[in-house]
C-alpha cells in the first residue's frame, strides 16, 4: 500500500483532508437515503402513494351511470344507453396528418382543430363523445395508432320531446342541465371513482380494469306524471297553438286531492336527446318559473274569500254601475255593461266592478291575508327547479286603484301552478295541497327508499264555501256564462275564464297583447282533475272563453276516459237537490246543462273493424248522443258531438273508414 509523505509546503496533507471530507459527505447522504427508504417501508404514506400513482396512472373523467326516471305506471322516461366515444394519446399517433384527414371526414369535424389535438404534447384528449356505432366501426377499420374508442354511458329519452320540460337534460360527464335531472341529481347519480388507465414507462396510456370499490349504484325516481295524460295534454296544447298562433302555451293536469301533477305541457319545448340544438328559452318551465297577471280567473279567489268571511252571500245583489266606476282620476270598466248582479252572477258573467265591490266588503287588510292564505306570494314547493314566488304587493302600499284591480287579477302575479293549486282547494273541499311531481325514490333493487305523502298546507275555506263556489263555477260553463265552450256533454265541469291584457316592462298595458286562460275541474261533483290552460298572445280571438276553454274540455274528456271515469252523458248529472245550494236558509238554483235523452232504439248499427287501427262508420243519424257514444266506444277515434237530441248528420259520411285518433263530428237536433 503506498504511503503518502508530506512535503515541505503541506500540499499533500490538504489533499488527504479533502478526500476524507468528500467521502464523509457521500456517506452521510447515503445514510439519509437508507433511513428514508426504511421509514417509507415501515410507515403508511398517502402522499407517497399519490406521487407514485401519478407516475404510472392517470384519471380520465367519464360519463357517470344515472338512475332511471319512470312515470307513475313504471314506464321509462329517462334511461342509460352505451355510446362509443373517441379519444387519443397524441404522443402515440404515428401519422397525425392522415389520422386528422380520415377522422374529420368520419366525424364531420374541423380538420385543422383535429390536427392540433393529434400533435399536442398532452397525454390524453377526447376527440368526440358519443359517436354513432357506424362512425365507431369506420374508425376501428382504419386501426389508427394512438386513437382509441371507449364505451360510455349516455342519457337517452325514449319518448323524445314528451315531458322534456319536466325531465330536463343531461350533458357531458353526467352533468344535469335542468328539470328532474337537476332537482333529483343526488338520487340519480352513481357514486364512483373516475375510470383509471395505466401508463407505461414512456408515459403512454393503456387500458386497465376499472376500480370497482366504493361504488353506489343509482336507483330510480318515479314521477307522478302519467305518460298517457302527458301525451294528451301536449297534443291538445299543440293543436291550440297551431289554431290560435299563440307565442307560448301551458296545460297543467293536477289531482286536487293528492297534489299529484299528472301532466305539465309547455310550448315551446325541446328534445332532450339533442338539447344542444335548442335555444335556452325553450327549456324554461314557464308553468312554475314565469309569474303572470292572472286576470279574471283570480276572481274565484276573491269571491271565495268573501264568502268564507261572511261579508257576502251568493244571492246578494251588487250594483255594477253600468260597467263603469270612477276611483279618483281613474275609471275602471267591464267588458260588457251590467247593472244589478248577484254575487253568483258576478262570477258567471265575470264582472270586474262586481268583483271589486265584493272584495271591498272585506277591507284591504283582510283581503290581503285571505289571498295569502291560498298560497299566493310563496313557492308551492314542488320538486322542480326555478320556481317563482309570484308577487303579492304588501298591503301597506296598496292604493285604492290597486286594491280594485287586484280583485280582477291585475297588479298581482302568480304562476300557472299556483293558480291550479288554488282551484284545487275549491275542488277538494277547501284544502291547499302541496303539489308534487316525485312519487317515490327507489333503490338499486327496486325497493322504495322514500315515498311521498299527501301534505295539506292550510285550509283557507270551509267545505261548505267550497261547495257553494263549485256551483257558482259550474254556472260559468252554462248558458249565459263566459265559459260555455268548456262545457262537456259527458262530464259536469266547473271553471273560470281569464283574459288579461299584458303589462308592459315600463308600466301600463300593451295594446292587443293578451294572456288567455281557463282553469277548472271535473267531474265537478266529485273532482278527479284540475286542468289549467294558458295561451300567451293568441292571434285573432283572444278571450279565454273562446280559445282556452275548448282545450280544457278536450283534455278533461280524453283524460277522464283514459282513467275510466264513467261518462254521464244522457243522464241527470246529480240527484234532485244537487242543482241547488242552501245559503242562509234560502235555496239558490243552479240549472243543469245535461238534458234527458230518450232510450236507444232496439236495433243498433255496428262499427266494423277495417284493418289494424281502422274502423268503418255506420249511419249514425237518428241515434241519441248516448247511443252514439256507446256505439263508437270500440273505436279509438276523436268523437266530437255538437248540439243535443238526435243525430241529424255526421262527418265523415256513413261507410267511411277512419283511423285511430281521427276526428268524427256528429251533429244533433233537439227532439220535438
Amino acid at each position: 500500500m503506498p504511503r503518502f509523505t508530506t512535503g515541505g509546503d503541506g500540499s499533500d496533507r490538504r489533499v488527504v483532508a479533502r478526500l476524507y471530507l468528500l467521502g464523509g459527505f457521500f456517506a452521510v447522504c447515503f445514510g439519509v437515503l437508507i433511513s428514508k427508504a426504511i421509514l417509507f417501508h415501515l410507515k403508511d404514506n398517502d402522499k407517497l402513494d399519490k406521487v407514485a400513482l401519478r407516475q404510472y396512472r392517470t384519471a380520465v373523467r367519464e360519463s357517470t351511470r344515472r338512475g332511471k326516471i319512470l312515470d307513475a305506471q313504471g314506464r321509462e322516461l329517462a334511461i342509460n344507453i352505451e355510446a362509443p366515444s373517441v379519444w387519443t394519446d397524441p404522443r402515440a399517433v404515428d401519422n397525425p396528418e392522415e389520422a386528422a384527414t380520415q377522422l374529420a371526414a368520419i366525424l364531420q369535424l374541423d380538420r385543422a382543430k383535429l390536427l392540433a389535438q393529434l400533435t399536442s404534447s398532452r397525454k390524453f384528449a377526447w376527440i368526440n363523445r358519443w359517436v354513432t356505432e357506424e362512425q365507431a366501426e369506420k374508425i376501428r377499420a382504419f386501426n389508427f395508432k394512438g386513437i382509441f374508442i371507449e364505451k360510455e354511458n349516455k342519457r337517452s329519452y325514449p319518448n323524445g320531446q314528451l315531458a322534456s320540460i319536466i325531465l330536463g337534460a343531461v350533458g357531458l360527464d353526467s352533468e344535469p342541465l335542468g328539470g328532474i335531472e337537476l332537482a333529483m341529481n343526488d338520487y340519480l347519480v352513481q357514486t364512483t371513482a373516475p375510470g383509471s388507465y395505466q401508463r407505461d414507462a414512456r408515459g403512454h396510456l393503456y387500458l386497465s380494469p376499472r376500480e370497482m370499490l366504493n361504488i353506489r349504484s343509482p336507483g330510480a325516481v318515479e314521477l307522478t306524471i302519467d305518460t298517457t295524460i302527458q301525451y294528451i295534454a301536449e297534443r291538445e296544447l299543440a293543436k291550440a297553438i297551431e289554431a290560435t298562433k299563440s307565442a307560448r302555451g301551458i296545460v297543467i293536469v293536477l289531482d286536487p286531492h293528492t297534489g299529484d301533477l299528472l301532466a305539465l305541457a309547455n310550448y315551446p319545448t325541446f328534445d332532450p336527446n339533442f338539447y344542444e340544438r335548442y335555444d335556452l328559452k325553450q327549456w324554461r318551465n314557464i308553468a312554475v318559473s314565469d309569474p303572470y297577471e292572472p286576470g279574471s280567473t283570480f276572481k274565484m279567489v276573491v269571491v271565495a274569500n268573501a264568502l268564507e268571511a261572511g261579508t257576502v252571500t251568493p244571492t246578494q245583489m251588487i250594483d255594477c254601475q253600468g260597467g263603469e266606476i270612477h276611483i279618483g282620476v281613474d275609471t275602471l270598466h267591464d267588458a260588457h255593461p251590467h247593472g244589478m248582479l248577484s254575487v253568483a252572477d258576478i262570477i258567471r258573467v265575470s264582472s270586474n266592478i262586481g268583483a271589486y265591490k265584493v272584495e271591498k266588503t272585506m277591507g284591504q287588510a283582510r283581503a290581503y291575508e285571505a289571498i295569502k292564505s291560498f298560497g299566493f306570494g310563496e313557492k308551492t314547493g314542488i320538486e322542480l327547479p326555478g320556481e317563482s314566488n309570484g308577487i303579492v304587493p304588501n298591503v301597506k302600499r296598496w292604493s285604492e286603484v290597486q286594491f280594485a284591480t287586484i280583485a280582477f287579477g291585475q297588479g298581482i302575479s302568480a304562476t300557472p301552478l299556483q293558480m291550479a293549486v288554488a282551484m284545487g282547494a275549491i275542488a277538494n273541499g277547501g284544502a291547499v295541497v302541496k303539489p308534487h311531481v316525485v312519487k317515490r325514490i327507489l333503490g338499486e333493487n327496486g325497493e322504495a327508499l322514500h315515498e311521498r305523502e299527501t301534505e295539506i298546507v292550510r285550509r283557507p275555506i270551509s267545505h261548505e264555501t267550497a261547495r257553494t263556489m263549485t256551483r257558482m263555477l259550474e254556472a260559468v260553463t252554462q248558458k249565459g256564462g263566459t265559459g260555455t265552450r268548456a262545457a262537456s256533454l259527458e262530464y259536469p265541469v266547473a271553471g273560470k275564464t281569464g283574459t288579461a291584457q299584458k303589462a308592459g316592462r315600463h308600466g301600463g298595458y300593451m295594446e292587443g297583447r293578451y294572456y288567455s286562460s281557463f282553469i277548472g275541474f271535473a267531474p265537478s261533483d266529485d273532482a278527479r282533475l284540475v286542468v289549467y290552460v294558458g295561451l300567451d298572445e293568441p292571434k285573432g280571438p283572444y278571450y279565454g272563453g273562446l280559445v282556452a276553454a275548448p282545450v280544457f274540455r278536450d283534455v278533461v274528456e280524453k283524460t277522464l276516459k283514459y282513467l275510466k271515469v264513467p261518462s254521464r252523458m244522457g243522464l241527470t248529472t246529480a240527484k234532485k237537490d244537487a242543482s241547488s245550494v242552501p245559503v242562509d236558509g234560502a235555496v239558490v238554483a243552479m240549472p243543469t246543462t245535461v238534458p234527458e235523452i230518450p232510450a236507444a232504439p232496439e236495433v243498433m248499427p255496428a262499427v266494423a273493424e277495417a284493418g289494424e287501427g281502422k274502423w268503418q262508420l255506420p249511419d249514425l243519424t237518428g241515434l241519441t248522443m248516448r247511443d252514439v257514444a256507446k256505439l263508437t266506444r270500440v273505436a279509438t277515434i276523436d268523437l266530437r258531438l255538437i248540439g243535443s237530441g238526435v243525430a241529424i248528420r255526421q262527418n265523415p259520411a256513413p261507410g267511411s273508414v277512419v283511423a285511430r285518433g281521427e276526428e268524427v263530428v256528429v251533429e244533433f237536433k233537439p227532439m220535438l
